[in-house]
């Protein structure tokens, strides 16, 4: 009778300890799943949050590029008339001439990002092809901004200052505005004879038009990635 007992406390005692360890198993799995919806939640928000600096992004580098383009095809046009082509159109001329003093940045949305960064809650975002491609576009910037300091250098000494020498800003303001005529400003050929002979002016021109080249690629790489993350991220929170 004892043995039967003592048999008997045994399988108790084991069974007590198993319901135990079960519990045990139970609370934590209960508790990774609630780590585990925190964490979606949040990585949710913050794929949004991406969604929405990178829709933003999108409208800017449209005009962007079309700038580039614009810009692109008035300098060589103006590198062409330095060259010799000769002038039909003044009030173009004039308008072009202007438009070598715009000076454009693309600043993207990047709070989300630093956000995510400076927090260490990259690993949040559990989708490798997205974090790979946010990566990959963090790069762009970076060679976005360096270029953009060098051509702003470039605009500075080589357009913008012999501009202001030889040509009549506030002249050429109205004309490029639309509101008045070259001839109704007093501009002629003449006006601009000064700019064309000089080689800084010319130089920097063509220095414009290299690197307004090389941006429109740059921009169409930036916008295509964009692109694509906002597809996965539809696809990751569906």
């Amino acid at each position: 009778m004892e043995q039967n007992k003592t048999g008997k406390y045994f399988k108790y005692a084991i069974g007590e300890i198993i319901l135990v360890v079960i519990g045990i198993l139970i609370a934590l799995q209960v508790n990774n799943w609630n780590i585990e919806r925190i964490e979606r939640t949040s990585e949710i928000k913050y794929l949004n949050n991406i969604k929405l600096d990178l829709q933003k992004d999108l409208a800017s580098l449209t005009y962007q590029i079309d700038f580039r383009r614009e810009k692109y095809d008035r300098v060589e046009k103006l590198i062409a008339q330095i060259n010799g082509q000769p002038v039909q159109d003044i009030d173009e001329l004039a308008k072009n001439v202007f438009f070598t003093l715009m000076e454009e940045r693309f600043t993207p949305n990047r709070s989300t990002y630093n956000e995510l960064a400076s927090s260490g809650n990259l690993n949040l975002i559990s989708n490798d092809s997205i974090k790979k491609l946010l990566l990959e576009l963090e790069e762009l910037y970076k060679y976005n901004n360096f270029g953009i300091d060098h051509e702003m250098y470039e605009y500075r000494e080589y357009i913008s200052k012999p501009l202001f020498k030889y040509a009549n800003t506030d002249r050429l303001i109205p004309v490029y505005d639309g509101e008045k005529t070259a001839r109704e400003q007093d501009i002629s050929l003449e006006s601009f004879q000064g700019l064309f002979q000089s080689p800084e002016y010319k130089n920097g021109l063509v220095i414009s038009n290299l690197i307004s080249k090389e941006f429109i690629p740059i921009y169409e790489n930036i916008q295509s990635k964009s692109e694509k993350i906002i597809e996965l991220i539809d696809e990751d929170i569906e």
